[in-house]
């Protein structure tokens, strides 16, 4: 990774870090923010069949924490015997981390929003744990991946809604918290740390033809 690539991660954590802090003060704050977030809720809620959501929350707040976290630390043992350390720091950093942060936030309650739902641990939990899985994931991410990916965090944050624990808000919030941590994480180590392919996070130069 070269130094150039360190400083955009370390960009893309303050600027999800400032997206964090905006989105939560925005939702919390102001009456259109709270309305809006209300308004998807209910989308959810009023859009979907009760069993789909009920599948969904089983899905997003016991089954995927329950299976992904012995996978991170099997495939971060794995990848410390590949002698790929910066992606084993990694894996386990990030899930442990933005689930810590998630907690003590919402233990203080920094953004007086009440109760304790902001920002959601189990998201935050399930997010990192998949970013972990994907850091020390044996083969490079492709684009491809990245689809897979997003579209299992999306289930992920979508399950915390869909029987009534969390706000969009809430899950919002810890998929921003992962986001910041992850990038940060990948700004301090460096090297394979991102474990993305060639491409993904910046275009491929074009090889020069030979005449």
């Amino acid at each position: 990774m070269t130094h150039r690539d360190r400083l955009r991660w370390a960009a893309v954590a303050v600027a999800a870090a400032v997206v964090f802090v905006l989105a939560a003060f925005v939702s919390t704050r102001t009456g259109p923010g709270a309305v809006l977030d209300d308004t998807v809720r209910g989308w959810i809620l009023n859009g979907l069949p009760a069993q789909l959501r009920q599948g969904l929350d089983h899905l997003a707040r016991p089954l995927v924490i329950v299976v992904l976290a012995p996978v991170v630390v099997v495939l971060a043992l794995l990848a410390l015997v590949r002698r790929s350390w910066r992606r084993a720091v990694a894996a386990l950093v990030v899930p442990a981390v933005t689930t810590l942060v998630a907690l003590e936030l919402r233990v203080r309650d920094v953004f007086g929003v009440g109760g304790d739902a902001f920002p959601s641990n189990h998201a935050a939990a399930g997010l990192g744990l998949l970013v972990g899985v994907c850091v020390a994931w044996p083969r490079p991410l492709t684009r491809r991946g990245l689809v897979w990916v997003g579209v299992t965090a999306f289930l992920v944050g979508l399950g915390n809604v869909t029987w009534y624990a969390h706000q969009p808000r809430d899950v919002l919030g810890s998929a921003l918290i992962v986001l910041s941590t992850a990038a940060a994480t990948f700004a301090v180590l460096g090297g394979d740390s991102p474990n993305l392919a060639a491409g993904v996070w910046a275009p491929r130069r074009p090889r020069p033809r030979s005449d």
